[in-house]
């Protein structure tokens, strides 16, 4: 990074934060801390009043603010594409207003060659969803969750598991939002379990932010990722196109292509029923190999539909010409 780049990233860095520490402004840029003192006299050389505080670190002259910020090409398509797909993908609300609004000043300091590029673009590109329903952003939990998670406060819920399809009490500590394969995740310390978990929201059928606080105990994995069931599962040629087109988000990875065209494919579950019913979807395209519980379950489940299906309904009188 050349000199001038670096003095306008803690520009910014100083503009958005109340203090700054030189130790703290040199690993971040990668240099050493005497070139950050000297950048900050370079910065005070040409009338950028800057503050050092012995000991503490360096801040602005309150009321000091940036001339606006001009975009590269490259950085307005960047954020033309982000804010796009977010208008596009998400649920009409506040957020998207605010990210329409949010494009529409960044095109009006644009130069107009930028300019002109972005609004091609625009006309060339579309985010659309049909398969799975819009992203809320604006969703009461997921913003609940938010501020909890913000001010460290304990939460309440009512989770409806899909395994026993029974609703459970819940004390959690929330840590983070994340969104995985078309939902939304909550990881945070179950105080039922004693463990680390993951909650979908939309599984969430009541939820209270409580006045009481915790001390966060670290990110971690979680028993999902870590200590989740092993699964082995061959896909016939026939589908195995479309199984990576759809894929699980328990996939790990794949084994040599067999001679016949098969593949088989790892996956790594908290629970062997997260798997179940996006394997029946396959049909006869797919072989469970492992663990012979699941390779159970699906046969079992198979043999109750075959069963469901037997009885051929009796055929209905024609109507009459």
């Amino acid at each position: 990074m050349n000199r001038l780049d670096r003095l306008l990233g803690y520009l910014l860095l100083l503009q958005s934060r109340d203090l700054v520490r030189a130790q703290d402004l040199a690993a971040q840029f990668e240099v050493s801390e005497r070139t950050v003192y000297r950048d900050m006299d370079a910065l005070a050389e040409i009338g950028v009043p800057v503050v050092g505080q012995a000991g503490e670190g360096y801040r602005l002259l309150e009321g000091y603010t940036l001339p606006p910020i001009m975009f590269s090409e490259t950085e307005a398509r960047a954020l033309f594409l982000a804010i796009s797909m977010l208008h596009g993908l998400t649920m009409p609300g506040p957020t998207q207003t605010a990210a329409t609004s949010a494009l529409a000043k960044v095109k009006a300091v644009l130069p107009k060659l930028t300019r002109t590029q972005v609004e091609v673009l625009q006309t060339v590109l579309g985010f659309y969803t049909v398969s799975r329903p819009r992203l809320d952003l604006d969703d009461a939990k997921f913003l609940q969750l938010q501020q909890a998670i913000n001010q460290h406060k304990v939460v309440y819920i009512h989770y409806h598991a899909q395994r026993s399809n029974r609703v459970t009490a819940r004390e959690i500590e929330p840590l983070h939002l994340a969104y995985v394969d078309n939902a939304w995740l909550v990881h945070g310390y179950c105080r039922l379990r004693q463990d680390l978990r993951n909650f979908r929201l939309d599984r969430i059928d009541h939820l209270v932010v409580r006045p009481e606080s915790f001390v966060p105990q670290g990110m971690g994995l979680g028993r999902s990722l870590v200590d989740g069931e092993r699964v082995l599962v061959r896909f016939s040629a026939e589908v195995v196109r479309w199984v990576r087109e759809r894929q699980h988000f328990g996939f790990r990875e794949e084994k040599e292509e067999a001679e016949d065209g098969s593949v088989t494919m790892i996956y790594q579950v908290a629970e062997l029923s997260q798997l179940t019913l996006w394997l029946l979807g396959w049909g006869d395209g797919m072989e469970v190999l492992e663990p012979l519980e699941l390779r159970a379950a699906i046969a079992e489940t198979a043999a109750r539909m075959v069963k469901q299906h037997a009885t051929v309904a009796q055929a209905q009188p024609a109507s009459p010409a």
